[in-house]
């Protein structure tokens, strides 16, 4: 596919698609193969890969629109579609080498995996001998690569610490033989993001597939990966909430417009509370777009200047990103409580998108506590 093609155009032709395998995906835990034949076709799995790697390369705002409107489709394949997108994108990360033999013009070569540190690593000669246990790995049902994380310990059973000061917490990728699937997902949200815990059985990975969580160099693409992992994967995170949320509102004005009413009361859509309500959260959720959009397009403006970004920098793109999160949540159980019994039955879009909220909400990655760091920075209280 040409580099310059339209990605939002592109993401917007699976809508039948994906809207026609989204009760599949929900009842077999992971992305049918249709949907995965699509996602290799169009090459979006690869949306934030390196131009060189053949990758799109795609800036902030565009990989928040692609999201959002995948997610708007269906918050399950969405997930799944982000996360993979995301983790390969880390690509940008490894040798280039070996990221273009892992990925380069391979479309249909995702990776996946759980990057919190639950990894027994230490060094062991050129290469780091590791293990670990891993839950929520999503898209790791069709990855080719699965990754993991921990802190690379001393012998003395401390952390090393890195030249730059910071904790040695390395991240590292396996080819998926080399790991242990063990299923483990059974959920209320979320169902059909293929989620799984897996296993990696002790082994030795060479450095070439690996690099620092916290002090990341760059070696493939352009500017934007200096944005570093963790952030890379709050686009995904700011474009799912925007377009679950949106498909919320979407269904319940369907509802509403649709004649529900209870008895002995005038339709919902013509009930004032349910009008102020509803453009109230209207604006709200464009709010919180405008907000995502403008942080991550400011930052990224910096990142081609040159500049280096700090710590209040991540805070700050964590905090928002947690931010809109917690307004989509309100968002998707007010449509969900005015949605009344045609929320209830399945098939319902918008008891699903309730349910994939409140489970997409509870990720470590939107944890409140992002608005503590911000607020300390704010206040001069960070040093």
């Amino acid at each position: 596919m040409p580099p310059d093609v339209d990605l939002l155009a592109v993401a917007r032709t699976l809508r039948p698609l994906i809207e026609a395998e989204a009760d599949a995906t929900d009842e077999t835990l992971t992305m049918t193969p249709a949907v995965i034949d699509a996602f290799e076709k169009t090459g979006l799995f690869h949306l934030m890969v390196p131009k060189e790697l053949g990758g799109f390369e795609a800036d902030c705002s565009t990989i928040m629109n692609v999201f959002e409107e995948l997610c708007h489709q269906d918050g399950s394949i969405g997930w799944s579609q982000m996360a993979n997108a995301s983790a390969t994108s880390y690509c940008a990360f490894l040798e280039p080498g070996v990221a273009r033999e892992m990925v380069g013009n391979k479309a249909g070569s995702v990776f996946a995996g759980q990057f919190a540190p639950r990894g027994s690593i230490k060094r062991d000669g050129n290469g780091f001998r590791l293990s670990g246990e891993y839950g929520f790995g999503s898209g790791t049902g069709h990855a080719s690569y699965v990754g993991g994380g921990g802190f690379v310990l001393g012998d003395d059973g401390s952390p090393e610490i890195l030249p730059s000061g910071m904790p040695a917490y390395l991240c590292y990728f396996v080819p998926k033989a080399n790991v242990e699937m063990k299923n483990g997902w059974d959920t209320l949200g979320l169902r059909g993001t293929g989620s799984f815990d897996y296993g990696v059985p002790e082994q030795v990975v060479d450095p070439k597939y690996t690099f620092w969580l916290f002090d990341p160099s760059v070696k493939s693409g352009g500017a934007l990966y200096g944005i570093g992992a963790a952030s890379l994967a709050g686009l995904g995170h700011a474009g799912w909430g925007l377009g679950v949320a949106r498909r919320a509102l979407d269904e319940i004005a369907k509802i509403a417009t649709g004649g529900r009413s209870r008895l002995g009361s005038v339709p919902v859509a013509d009930q004032q509370i349910f009008q102020r309500e509803f453009g109230e959260r209207s604006f709200a959720l464009d709010s919180v777009r405008t907000l995502v959009h403008e942080v991550y397009g400011r930052i990224e403006e910096r990142l081609h200047a040159g500049e280096k970004l700090a710590k209040p920098d991540n805070d700050e793109m964590m905090g928002a990103v947690a931010y809109l999160t917690q307004i989509c949540e309100e968002i998707a159980i007010w449509a969900y409580r005015f949605a009344g019994s045609e929320g209830l039955r399945n098939p319902s879009v918008v008891q699903r998108c309730f349910r994939d909220m409140m489970t997409g909400g509870l990720h470590v990655f939107v944890d409140r506590r992002s608005y503590e760091e911000h607020a300390k920075n704010q206040l001069g209280l960070n040093g």
